[in-house]
């Protein structure tokens, strides 16, 4: 035994070099460069004396007279009307430029930014429009991404170990010497090793077949992505052409109130209408000039948000081939309810986790199958100078650790999987019934529009107005003002109805995943096509 003043120095040192390795020493934080928020401040500060109400506002008087406004009614301040007077000798020019002057102007409609189709019918298509999601959709970059990596997944959990080299010395001893004052005989034996882990009972198997079921459902969320880009291609589509079709109808409606409004005015002039009159008009002139400038606005965030669902958000405003009152395709309730329960994504999913689930519960019960752990190495003895080589093998026994917590787990997450299809199926099925009424519904209420109301209520407004141009003593101009208001109030229904109809469309066609919206009729059954003429 070597005494403690030959050891102590070096034990020293050993003991600093192992603190030192072990990271006892301080160290500084060193952060990454990475992103980080700007500083902020308070929020709304500056916003809240913005927002301070000034005064209490205008009081309630209590002796207040019956059908008198209230003064907190916005508008309620507004000036009474001062009706303008004439002699019987006022020429007719002089009692219009007195009414122009005292009742308020209507200002030119100016021009949208709503994108005509042109002449040769050259524009985009949906077509068009969903070639260029295909192509620049992060959305579908982003799951085929997710799909490559889940392979990489498949091919990592099907590879053995990797064995372990090394070097190893046994009966290392400085101060021997033998024979006297030789060197090299005590430090023993000296040479390489090699350890591998041998997986059995085809666990590597097993798992790269619970990873490969995860691939399969990267695989099919692309194809949910493909399906789900599609259908917010569509939607911001017939976005676009309902905004574009409701500026049409808003426009013509803004444009006969104006005209409404003018023949008032001379009406007023002429002594053949109240006062009164005519601020009504302007007022419904001027809520469809609102609804107008909503529809372009609509127009304009539409077209946006379809750029961005093509992946294009720099795409301009380009013309768009078709109409939003198009005739919608006909689906049948059957047949899309088969489609959906036979191939929908969120079905393939979840047939996947399960049998996924399935072979994961069998590599959970041959976990605990001992994998062969090996050692082997090989040595020169320096002492006995020979070779020798040794070789290890041992298993993990089974004793309290048999995987029991693992494999519970997995047994309730198969039958979670099961009861996750069920679920699933359920949701579905509701969904499509919802859709297909919206559908169902909303075509019929536009085409009752498009067929029935809008028609008839032209011919009445038209008859109302010829009528009043030849008998005004029967059919005056208030009744002219009420068939217009009508048929403008119907418009509007018509456009929401539209507007619902294609969102529905689009609902439909995206729950049964389907690739067109028209789908061609399927190829004749060969039993049903005529033989061939014999010879």
């Amino acid at each position: 035994m070597l005494p403690w003043s030959r050891v102590r120095r070096p034990a020293g040192w050993l003991a600093v070099g192992a603190a030192i390795a072990t990271g006892c020493h301080a160290k500084p934080v060193a952060l990454p460069a990475g992103h980080l928020p700007p500083p902020s401040a308070l929020p709304d500060l500056q916003t809240a004396g913005r927002l301070t109400r000034v005064g209490d506002g205008p009081a309630r008087p209590a002796d207040r007279p019956k059908l008198e406004l209230h003064g907190v009614l916005p508008g309620a301040s507004a000036k009474p009307i001062a009706p303008p007077k004439f002699g019987p000798d006022t020429p007719a020019a002089e009692r219009e430029k007195a009414v122009r002057d005292l009742f308020p102007q209507s200002e030119v409609i100016p021009a949208s930014g709503v994108v005509e189709l042109p002449p040769d019918g050259r524009g985009l298509t949906l077509a068009d429009l969903q070639q260029m999601a295909a192509e620049n959709s992060p959305v579908l970059r982003r799951a085929a991404a997710d799909a490559e990596a889940a392979y990489g997944t498949v091919i990592q959990a099907g590879l053995h170990p990797n064995p372990t080299v090394g070097y190893q010395v046994d009966q290392w001893q400085p101060s021997l010497r033998v024979p006297a004052r030789s060197t090299g005989s005590g430090v023993g034996q000296q040479g390489g090793f090699v350890n591998q882990l041998v997986k059995t009972a085809g666990k590597l198997t097993l798992a790269q077949k619970v990873a490969g079921f995860d691939y399969l459902n990267a695989v099919v969320a692309v194809r949910r992505a493909q399906v789900d880009t599609a259908a917010s291609v569509r939607t911001q589509f017939f976005a676009v052409q309902i905004a574009h079709q409701s500026v049409e109808v808003y426009r013509a409606l803004a444009e006969l109130a104006d005209e409404v409004y003018a023949i008032e005015l001379k009406q007023v002039a002429a002594g053949e209408a109240a006062a009164y009159e005519p601020l009504q008009v302007y007022a419904q002139a001027e809520q469809a000039r609102n609804a107008l400038t909503l529809a372009e606005q609509n127009y304009r965030a539409a077209w946006r948000q379809l750029a961005a669902a093509v992946g294009r958000p720099d795409l301009p405003a380009s013309p768009l081939v078709g109409r939003a009152d198009s005739p919608p395709p006909a689906f049948d309730a059957g047949t899309l309810t088969a489609r959906v329960l036979e191939q929908h994504t969120d079905l393939l999913t979840a047939r996947n986790a399960i049998a996924r689930a399935e072979v994961n519960l069998v590599l959970q019960k041959r976990t605990p199958i001992p994998d062969l752990s090996t050692n082997s190495y090989h040595q020169y003895d320096n002492l006995a100078q020979t070779y020798q080589f040794g070789v290890q093998l041992g298993i993990e026994l089974p004793v309290s650790d048999r995987n029991q917590g693992n494999v519970r787990q997995a047994t309730a997450k198969l039958a979670r999987a099961h009861e996750d299809l069920r679920a699933t199926e359920n949701d579905l099925l509701g969904r499509v019934a919802e859709a297909f009424a919206r559908y169902e519904a909303n075509r019929a209420i536009a085409e009752r529009y498009r067929e029935k109301i809008l028609p008839n209520l032209t011919r009445a407004y038209r008859a109302i107005v010829k009528r009043n141009q030849v008998e005004p003593e029967k059919v005056s101009f208030s009744d002219v003002v009420v068939a217009q208001q009508n048929l403008g109030q119907a418009m509007q229904n018509y456009l929401t109805a539209l507007d619902s109809q294609w969102k529905a469309v689009v609902d439909v066609a995206n729950l049964g995943q389907l690739d067109e919206l028209y789908p061609a009729p399927p190829p004749a059954n060969p039993a049903e096509v005529a033989p061939p003429p014999k010879k």
